[in-house]
This record gives C-alpha cells, structure tokens and sequence, in this order.
C-alpha cells in the first residue's frame, strides 16, 4: 500500500472513530472528554506506532546476507568506476 492511501486511511479511520463518540450516549465523567478524542486517538496512535518501532527495533535480527550482498554490490561499482577510468583507493 502506498504512503499516501496509509495516511489517507488513518485519516477516514480517526474521522469516522471521532464521529461515532456522538452517536452514544455517554454518562457524566466520561462525556467531559468527548471534545478531546480526536487528540487522544492521536495520542493513541502515536503510542501503538512508538511501541511498533521499539519492538521492530529490538527485534531486528543481523542478516548476514545481506552484508555479503552489499559488498559485492560495492564491488561491482568500483570495478565499473575503474573501468571508465577513474582511480579508486582500497
């Protein structure tokens, strides 16, 4: 999925989320935050994406093939590089 139909579906998602706090009735302590939700599904968000990126982060495991991929990748640059005539220092 694109970036912009991400963000775009987050958007409609908070909206309608915000519009569906009118269609209940809520009782007395919980009806003072009614004008507040749209910052608090923000709020909301913002934590499930920071809790998201700490276990991705935490969890990223070392992809040797990767790093052996980026240095043949590497290696074949300078060797196109050398062969139009440009010095390159090992």
């Amino acid at each position: 999925m694109q970036r912009i139909q991400k963000i775009v579906l987050y958007y409609v998602s908070l909206t309608i989320l915000y519009r569906l706090t009118y269609l209940f009735d809520l009782d007395e302590p919980w009806s003072t935050l009614r004008p507040y939700t749209p910052y608090l599904f923000i709020l909301a968000f913002g934590a499930h994406l920071g809790v998201t990126l700490l276990y991705n982060v935490a969890t990223t495991h070392d992809k040797p093939q990767a790093y052996v991929d980026l240095v043949n990748d590497i290696k074949e640059a300078q060797d196109a590089l050398k062969a139009k005539g440009l010095v390159i220092e090992e």
